[in-house]
């Protein structure tokens, strides 16, 4: 073992020896209850940092080293302290619902980079993609087949997941409460923009054929992707639910949509959804996630027959009384609410969403997230 290697071994058997196997099962059976639309006490609620942030560990865990970002790319043992750090060690401590789930860090154009082969990296920033630089290209791009696992970022994401699976199981209560995401593999749409740049917006108009034959390349390309890296991730609630973004959310794949926020639903409807229908479909259910005020498309994302849930990524930009009555309708869950604390603690946010979500809480400390999570306990 090389050092960070060996502070890794470190890190995992603390980790092991903190697990709490019986709250696990426990935290699985919640998720059970809320994705499915069942009766429950309180929804899950899970503990999280900000985006670019993390939450201050105690002693002993805060020993261990915190990597810089681009260190990561050249170290999965580095990728992984990370991700134990800033996922799993709060949801030891706290014991909140989080499902302890690592992923591979590698960025938004994992897939992007499959298509195109290529990718970069400026400093400590994530991976970028230079955008096809003419129509033919694009063409080229859209008229190709297979996925090619040697091409982009996949060598690199395959590596550090079999090294995640590797590690976690030299400690049996690791491999069993650990579980580890799914890549993020973006949607068609996200993934259209990354390649074909800001352009692609003339293309709804200007060049229609063209980007039904991109888009249907890019669930093509996605379906592959899934069917790969798959095996790689451990999911304890699938097919039910897999986790992402710390929590778990319903269905197999979690499909992107960032970019759709821009398009109206008439063209969203006409243009994205039929690939999104597809892709859905083929993984037998999952969930869609946009940033963003993308309250316009609720109505023609729950129209998708293997949609089973939305996840908000700016929930304080939608409408989020008038969504949840709309999936309720459609039994389609609805992750990353984020009530505010005090509709925590005093029992409102769970009097006013039942059941059918899961609530994040971003707190000031770990003293804050205990204070909530005790009243928020308590209320129900």
């Amino acid at each position: 073992m090389n050092e960070p290697e060996r502070e890794l071994d470190h890190l995992l058997r603390m980790v092991a020896d903190h697990v709490d196997l019986d709250h696990c099962h426990r935290v699985d059976q919640c998720y059970r209850w809320a994705l499915g639309w069942e009766e429950i006490d309180a929804p899950p609620l899970v503990v999280q940092a900000g985006f670019g942030s993390v939450i201050p560990l105690p002693e002993p865990w805060s020993r261990f080293r915190h990597y810089p970002y681009r260190e990561t790319f050249a170290q999965p043992a580095a990728m992984l302290q990370n991700m134990l750090l800033e996922r799993v060690v709060p949801g030891l401590i706290l014991k909140d619902d989080n499902p302890l789930a690592v992923r591979n860090n590698h960025g938004v154009v994992q897939l992007a980079s499959a298509l195109t082969g290529t990718w970069s990296m400026v400093e400590d920033d994530y991976p970028w993609l230079e955008r096809l630089d003419s129509l033919d290209r694009v063409r080229e791009v859209a008229g190709g087949e297979g996925l090619d696992p040697a091409a982009g970022l996949l060598p690199q994401v395959t590596e550090t997941l079999a090294f995640y699976r590797e590690a976690l199981a030299r400690y049996p209560a690791c491999q069993e409460a650990v579980q580890i995401s799914l890549p993020d593999l973006q949607g068609p749409m996200d993934t259209a923009e990354q390649l074909w740049g800001s352009d692609v917006h003339y293309a709804f108009s200007d060049e229609p054929e063209l980007l039904d034959r991109l888009l249907a390349r890019i669930v093509n390309a996605m379906l592959a992707a899934w069917r790969l890296l798959r095996p790689y991730a451990t999911n304890r609630l699938d097919p039910l639910a897999h986790t992402q973004h710390g929590y778990q959310v319903s269905g197999c794949l979690m499909v992107r949509n960032d970019s759709s926020t821009l398009l109206s639903s008439q063209m969203y409807a006409r243009h994205i959804r039929p690939h999104d229908v597809r892709l859905l479909d083929a993984v037998g259910g999952g969930t869609i996630h946009f940033c963003g005020n993308g309250k316009h498309l609720v109505g023609a994302m729950l129209s998708i027959p293997g949609l089973r849930g939305l996840d908000f990524g700016q929930p304080d930009r939608m409408d989020v009384e008038t969504a949840y009555c709309q999936c309720r309708e459609k039994h389609v869950s609805i992750t990353n609410l984020r009530p505010d604390r005090n509709a925590l603690v005093d029992g409102r946010a769970r009097r006013d969403f039942p059941t059918g979500v899961v609530f994040v809480y971003q707190p000031a400390s770990l003293d804050d997230a205990r204070s909530v999570l005790a009243a928020y306990r308590g209320s129900s």
